[in-house]
Formats: C-alpha cells, structure tokens, sequence
C-alpha cells in the first residue's frame, strides 16, 4: 500500500517485500544477507570518532576501518535527517568489514540545541544548521582529513541516505568523488535551502549507483527514472535500481519501513559498487 506524502513527513516508512530492478528491467540475482550483522563487535574492525575542520567549524564523524595494515579505498556517509545513529555507525563499521574505510559525517556538529526527535521540528532544525552547500562542504573536509591518514588509498566514494542521500548524489559533483552511491534521496528540490540533483545533473561526472522503492512518494519511482535517463545521456556510467515493494528508509533496519530483502540486495551491490571504484 503506497503512502500519502504526509504520511511520508510525520513516519518514513512503508513495508513490503522487494525484488531488484535497474530501470525497467528487473534483475535476478543472490541476496545478500539482511545488514544487522553485528560488525561494531568485529574483531577485525577498528573503530572511533574523529574531528576534523571544516571551514571554520570543527566536524564530528565516526569512523571505522579494517584493523589490518595496509591503504583502502575511503567511503563518506551522509545519514539521513536523525544523524549519526547507532544504526549508522552499524553501517559505517560494515563498510570496513568489507575491506574500505567509512567515516559517518556528523552534519550537526554545529548545532548549539539538542536535536529534536520529532520529526516536525527536525525540517527547520536542518534548515537552521545543515543547509546543502554547508553538508557538502563538511563532505570535502572529510575527504580533506582522509588524505592526510596513511591507511587511505586516496580514492573516495560516498554514499547516503534519504536527505543524505540527495546529499550524496550532490557530492558526485565535486572532484575528488570517484563513486556515489544514493539511498533515496529526492531528486527534485525540497525548499529554498536546498539543492535539486536534476540542477547540478551537467556536473556529475562520477560512477553512480543509485537505490530506491517502488513505493516510495519522495523520490517518486517516475522521478527517478527520469532523473538517470538523462543522467544517462551524459554520463555513462549512471546506473540505478528501484526495489518492488520497498518504500522510504528501506534500508534501515531499526525502522517498521525495514524491507530486508531490498536492503539486503542493496547493500550488496553498493559494496561491490565501491570496490569496483574505490581500489
């Protein structure tokens, strides 16, 4: 059952149960296992928060990497709108596990005022301290850390997800981006702070792989397949996958919206995706 919009506003979620599909055209293929798996308690996964500057302004981030010595391939996650959660930071030591660096971004670092957990009062709190240039701005100071650390490859990719997932469809424009991977950002433009993929499309140059649900209303399934058709026309190696019977926030498993094999199939790709890219 598809939600209304507002429905969207107040919950993000929607269930269902989900088979891959890139474009039109649907793609069979082993499931990867569901996310939880445990990998902040992975012995081979080291973990911890760091700062870096960003601007004026000093970044919180989480990172983890593998324990074993050697240079990797960095990825950048953009939460969505609740932040660094501990299912985020679950996420992020899952990118180490499987052989990169992940460094979470903590676009509220600047925030002098708790961060509202209802999600009403969360729309002006991101319009007062994460506008979009300032998110993608933190996004290059992370890359900007990661140069500097001798367990980074000096390749760079970034994923998101929901807002941060527009966000890091945005930031395969910047130069240093060898890889994106979206999760359900909007590809339309969502207020006068922000800014619309379909605005910024002539820039994005990088390898992209984006996931979405087929029940989603933001992005709408029409939407995006607009969107990477005439991404398409400009850079060849846009790809895209619309997930049936997923909705918003699919990915996160702490959620009623969780669709374990939308996410599952996503996550999977995702990493293969940076692996591809990023080595």
């Amino acid at each position: 059952m598809a939600a209304t919009q507002n429905e969207l506003d107040r919950r993000t979620l929607l269930k269902g149960a989900a088979i891959g599909a890139a474009g039109a055209a649907v793609l069979e293929g082993p499931e990867a296992e569901a996310q939880d798996k445990g990998a902040l308690k992975d012995g081979g996964v080291t973990t911890e928060m760091v700062s870096f500057k960003s601007g004026d302004a000093t970044i919180n981030g989480f990172l983890a990497r593998p324990k074993a010595a050697g240079k990797y391939g960095a990825v950048i996650i953009v939460p969505g709108i609740f932040g660094v959660t501990d299912q985020i930071k679950e996420t992020t030591a899952q990118v180490a596990q499987a052989g990169l660096v992940g460094l979470a971004i903590n676009f509220y670092s600047r925030a002098n005022e708790p961060i509202p957990t209802d999600f009403t009062q969360l729309r002006p709190f991101v319009g007062k301290w994460a506008p979009d240039a300032q998110i993608l701005n933190d996004a290059q100071a992370a890359i900007n850390h990661l140069k500097g650390q001798g367990y980074a490859n000096q390749k760079f990719g970034v994923t998101g997800f929901c807002m941060g997932g527009r966000i890091s469809t945005l930031a395969a424009t910047l130069t240093d981006v060898a890889a994106a991977s979206p999760y359900y950002g909007p590809v339309r433009g969502q207020g006068p702070a922000n800014i619309a993929p379909f605005d910024v499309m002539a820039q994005i140059k990088a390898p992209i792989q984006g996931h979405y649900g087929a029940t989603d209303m933001n992005p709408k399934p029409e939407d995006v397949r607009e969107f990477y058709a005439k991404l398409k026309e400009r850079n060849p190696h846009a790809e895209y996958y619309i997930y049936d019977g997923a909705g918003h926030a699919f990915q996160d498993w702490t959620r009623p919206s969780y669709n374990a094999a939308a996410a599952g199939q996503a996550w999977g790709r995702t990493l293969e995706f940076f692996k591809k890219h990023l080595r």
